[in-house]
C-alpha cells in the first residue's frame, strides 16, 4: 500500500530509482533533486504489517539512486499533501531525461512508508544521468506539467508510460506503450497513418527528419500490431520495439509539456492538409 505520511519536522524524503544525479538541485521551491538515499535501520517493526513493510523496503533499497526532499514550513498534513502530489514529479523528471523513473519509499523523521504499490521491481539496466540541462528543463517546465497532468489523455497516456516499465514482458509493454500513444493522439480511426503523420507534425525537424520519423512510426507500428493480432515476433524485435515505443511516448509527452497543451486529433489533421505542392 503506497503510504507518504509526515510523522515530524518540516521535510521529507521520498526515494527513487532511475537516475543519477551529482549534487542537490532544487526543481521547484521546497523540492530538490539530491543523491542522498536515507536507508532502514537494521531493526524491524513489532507488527506484522510493520515487519511486512520493513523487509520489502529492505529488498527496494538496492534500487535507489536518488531521493526527492519535500519541504513545507507547515510540517505534518500539508507536507503530506504535498508530497503525496510530488510523486507525479518522477514522471517529469522522467521526461525530462527521457528514461522511466520509479518512486521507491518515502522517509520522515526516521518513519519508513513505501512510495510504490510494485513490491517486485525489475532494476533499469542503468540509471539516466541527469545533468543541468535535464534538471534545469524539469524546473523551467514544473508548472505547465503540474497544470497538464490534470488532463485526461495526458494523465493516462503518462500512466501508461509510467506502468509499462514494471512489466516483465516486452509484448505487454508494447501493447501499453501504444495504447498510450494512441490516446494521447487522440486518433481512432486508421490507426498506423495517422498515428504516425500526427508524431512527425510534433517532432522536432527539418521536412528530411519528420519524413524518417514518420517512416519509423509506420514501420514500429507493424511490431504493435502482430503483438496485439497474436501474429508473435522475435525476442530481438520486441526489444527493439519496446525501445522504439517508449521513446516515442516519451518524446510525444515532452512535445505536450512544452506547447502546454494537448493538441486534438482534428488539430493534427487540420496540420496535416495544410502544405501545398510547388511547382
Amino acid at each position: 500500500m503506497i503510504k507518504v505520511s509526515a510523522s515530524s519536522g518540516t521535510s521529507l524524503r521520498i526515494v527513487g530509482h532511475g537516475l543519477s544525479v551529482d549534487e542537490d538541485y532544487a526543481i521547484a521551491t521546497g523540492v530538490t533533486v539530491s543523491p542522498t538515499i536515507p536507508v532502514h535501520p537494521p531493526s524491524f517493526g513489532t507488527t506484522m504489517g510493520q515487519l511486512h513493510s520493513a523487509v520489502t523496503i529492505l529488498n527496494l533499497e538496492p534500487l535507489a539512486n536518488f531521493s526527492l526532499e519535500i519541504e513545507h514550513p507547515e510540517g505534518g498534513e500539508a507536507l503530506a499533501r504535498k508530497a503525496w502530489n510530488c510523486l507525479w514529479d518522477f514522471s517529469l523528471l522522467a521526461l525530462a531525461c527521457r528514461s522511466p523513473m520509479m518512486s521507491l519509499y518515502s522517509v520522515s523523521g526516521g518513519e519508513f512508508s513505501l512510495a510504490n504499490r510494485n513490491v517486485l521491481i525489475r532494476p533499469l539496466s542503468a540509471p539516466a544521468r541527469a545533468g543541468r540541462a535535464e534538471l534545469d528543463w524539469a524546473a523551467s517546465h514544473y508548472e505547465r506539467f503540474g497544470a497538464l497532468i490534470d488532463e485526461p489523455r495526458f494523465q493516462a497516456a503518462q500512466r501508461y508510460y509510467n506502468n509499462a516499465h514494471y512489466l516483465f514482458d516486452d509484448d505487454a509493454k508494447i501493447m501499453l506503450l501504444w495504447a498510450g500513444i494512441e490516446g494521447l493522439l487522440g486518433v481512432e480511426a486508421e490507426l498506423s497513418r495517422r498515428i504516425a503523420l500526427h508524431a512527425a507534425i510534433l517532432f522536432d525537424g527539418d521536412v528530411t527528419a519528420k519524413a524518417a520519423h514518420f517512416a519509423e512510426i509506420k514501420k514500429a507500428y507493424g511490431t504493435r500490431s502482430k503483438v496485439v493480432h497474436g501474429a508473435g515476433a522475435d525476442a530481438a524485435s520486441l526489444r527493439k520495439g519496446y525501445g522504439f515505443a517508449s521513446g516515442l511516448l516519451v518524446g510525444l509527452l515532452r512535445k505536450m509539456v512544452e506547447l502546454g497543451r494537448v493538441p486534438s486529433a482534428s488539430e493534427l489533421d487540420d496540420l496535416a492538409v495544410g502544405a501545398s505542392l510547388q511547382s
